[in-house]
């Protein structure tokens, strides 16, 4: 207890200096590392690209796949950091020098250690290693020959330069987000690869021109800790399909690439199939494989595309409505299934598939209130860190990210086991399995970008360099389709008040560009319940420890006091309270937690949104796990309503029978979806309806146009008195 607040008040020391805009960061350089995802106009609208190719899906395809997961070689490198964070015009020279004999194809790495992918170069209690180089050999099949090979990594922690057979492929900064590059000219199909990944993972604190950029509370896990894979794509194909949705149909907008010389007669067939989720397909990662064997298309159409050139980007709009539609909800977590089928000159050649829910999440216009498919919602919701749990050795965390769907499975199964219905998973984009598991299971996810406790110099520094901007962009095009994710976090516990508003301005623009079916918000300190700095966003978000980190003694009054507070400040937007809890070091602490819970739940259940007169629209507990950390003199963080061992703690008890009382009925075991759907296109009769249109406006101001000329040649008569 005595180190930890010890801990709080240097923390709070340290924030005081950095709000003014101290960095305290004494060196490191700055980078002209340029960003690499941008927003392109094509035909039938903008695309997302990054390094040179339009963003694709990051779902996995039934497509030519090879897995590139599993055991790597590995060399812990200390990296020069202002080479990594140097643009690859004047570095990449100095890069490959430092790569050295590394990047050779039969350079023999028998000698390094090996290394699993996903996974961590430094699991704790272990924080020195901080970069290094990866290595694999992979064998490409013969069949690849007449595909184009698209690289695609979950995510690189923080900066990755890629080599395959020697051949420079790319770079990529931002440690939580997927990126795609190609590698259509390196790959040797028929024959074994080479790939070669160097890493760089700066230290927290020793910069302030990365994201985050230091006091972080949680463990910095370097290395490649996404998946791998690698696609082999036909020349004309689907990049990606992106489903807005309605209540009553969606707005499908599909990117199709043809890669070729010469041009294609092409067409794109859409369905829309049914789904079941069930044990057997829980965790396949592929969406067609939650459509029934049984299943009947809701929906048939083909689109003609024309002759389509080669070396062409292009979108093409597929919206459709649909009667007797199962809305996604926690309580029902209706999905379906959005097949893309690629035809060139009367073949089928490609086949993208893709799930989606329908459902609308907006705050009502009359009160501060949340609403999911129009109707009033609180939410009972727990934070984590995205860390193993299991086979905990000696009651702390297993430690390293989690890598692989039923890990995930196993932490969102004790959200579920509360009756929680929100995660708000991670103050970074989280492994993208997920929202995918979420889509499945129930669960409503609130994700974030690490903005985590910037000043406004490192506000500016971070937006004029874009990064903040490229992972938004990048989350938001990963889950555009999950219906799980219903608000996008763009900062937390953050100094500052006019640049701070001026970057959630522009993160909230930005999403709004992308997307526009979620809500945004940010964690602000709960010291200060009139911070007016989410004026501009959806809802009012706040980290709460009054009776814990300071306020006082615990009541509740004084949380009550700061609830009021707060809707005073904000009495149109629901408050979300997004983080309260307490730790549980030993067994005082452990029924302190209790108390803790039990007293701001009182208050934040009294006024959920749901209530008469209420406006708070989610209480998240902090946290549902114990986590590490790099936090001077802790090492593991217990304010887990669960021990690691997966057992609950006595808060943990009260808080599953207190999200039972309140939250929504738990989700059937089977969900299967419905619907009659019909494709909307434009109609010969609207087409003629315009000119109609157009005729009956023009016709009246030609007239009165007459009018006033006319009118403007009578001189003027004087008044007489």
């Amino acid at each position: 207890m005595a180190n930890r607040c010890a801990v709080a008040i240097v923390a709070c020391l340290v924030l005081a200096l950095v709000a003014p805009g101290c960095s305290l960061v004494l060196g490191g350089g700055r980078s002209d590392l340029p960003t690499t995802l941008s927003f392109q106009d094509e035909p039938g609208g903008a695309v997302a690209f990054q390094s040179g190719q339009p963003v694709p899906t990051f779902d996995r395809q039934p497509r030519l796949r090879a897995e590139l997961g599993g055991q790597w070689r590995f060399d812990p490198e200390p990296i020069d950091t202002n080479l990594s964070l140097q643009d690859r015009k004047s570095s990449l020279k100095a890069i490959t020098k430092e790569l050295g004999q590394r990047g050779g194809v039969l350079y023999d790495d028998s000698a390094w250690s090996t290394i699993s992918v996903p996974g961590t170069f430094n699991p704790p209690p272990n924080s020195t290693t901080t970069g290094g180089f990866y290595r694999l050999d992979f064998l490409a099949p013969t069949v690849w020959s007449d595909r184009y090979a698209i690289l695609k990594f979950g995510a690189v922690r923080y900066i990755a330069d890629v080599w395959l057979n020697g051949q420079y492929l790319g770079y990529h900064e931002g440690g939580d987000t997927p990126f795609a590059l190609d590698a259509t000219g390196a790959l040797i199909p028929g024959a074994y690869n080479n790939l070669v990944v160097r890493v760089d993972n700066p230290t927290w604190g020793t910069r302030d021109d990365i994201v985050p950029w230091g006091l972080a509370d949680w463990w910095n896990y370097g290395g490649i800790v996404g998946d791998v894979w690698m696609e082999a794509v036909p020349a004309m194909s689907a990049v990606r399909a992106d489903v807005t949705p309605h209540l009553d149909g969606a707005d499908v907008s599909i990117v199709l690439q043809h890669r070729g010389t010469g041009s294609v007669a092409a067409k794109a067939r859409v369905r829309l199939w049914p789904t079941q989720v069930n044990p057997s397909n829980l965790l396949n990662p592929e969406a067609n494989g939650l459509v029934p064997t049984d299943a009947e298309p809701l929906l048939d159409r083909t689109l003609d595309l024309g002759n389509v050139r080669g070396d062409s980007v292009f979108r093409v709009a597929a919206p459709f409505s649909i009667r007797s539609a199962d809305l996604w909800a926690p309580s029902f977590p209706a999905l379906y299934v959005l097949q893309v089928n690629v035809i060139a000159d009367n073949q089928p050649v490609d086949d993208l598939y893709t799930s989606f829910g329908l459902r609308q999440i907006k705050v009502d216009s009359g009160a501060p209130r949340l609403l999911l498919n129009g109707l009033p919602i609180a939410f009972n919701g727990v934070a984590l860190h995205e860390e193993r749990q299991v086979t905990a050795p000696k009651g702390v965390p297993a430690g390293g990210p989690l890598s692989s769907p039923a890990e995930i499975q196993s932490i969102l199964k004790r959200a579920v086991d509360i009756h929680a219905d929100l995660i708000r998973v991670d103050h970074h984009p989280p492994n993208q399995m997920f929202a995918l598991l979420a889509d499945r299971l129930g669960l409503a996810i609130w994700e974030e970008i690490p903005l985590y406790h910037y000043s406004p110099q490192t506000f500016s520094i971070a937006l004029d360099r874009g990064v903040p901007q490229q992972m938004l962009a990048e989350m938001d095009l990963r889950d555009f389709n999950r219906p799980s994710v219903l608000f996008h976090g763009f900062a937390n516990e953050s100094g500052g008040s006019g640049d701070r508003a001026g970057a959630l301005r522009t993160l909230h623009a930005l999403d709004r560009r992308i997307d526009g079916t979620r809500l945004t918000g940010q964690a602000m300190y709960g010291t200060d319940p009139t911070d007016n700095t989410s004026a501009g966003l959806d809802v009012a978000g706040f980290t709460v420890y009054y009776g814990v980190l300071y306020g006082g003694r615990l009541s509740g009054l004084v949380v009550q006091t700061f609830l009021q507070q707060a809707h005073k400040a904000y009495p149109k937007k629901p408050i979300m309270v997004l983080e309260y809890g307490h730790w549980a070091d030993n067994a005082y602490d452990e029924n302190q937690q209790l108390r803790v819970f039990n007293t701001y739940y009182q208050q934040i259940s009294a006024n959920f949104d749901t209530e008469p007169d209420g406006f708070v629209g989610a209480g998240v507990w902090w946290t549902l796990d114990d986590y590490w950390t790099q936090k001077p003199g802790i090492t593991v963080e217990k304010f887990g309503l669960y021990k690691p061992d997966g057992s609950l703690r006595k808060a943990g008890a009260a808080a599953s029978r207190a999200f039972a009382r309140t939250g929504p009925s738990t989700a059937p075991p089977v969900v299967r979806s419905k619907g009659v759907a019909v494709p909307i296109v434009p109609s010969e009769s609207h087409a003629r309806l315009l000119p109609y249109l157009a005729y009956g406006f023009a016709l009246p101001a030609a007239v009165l146009a007459l009018l006033i000329v006319l009118l403007s040649r009578v001189r003027p008569r004087r008044l007489a008195w």
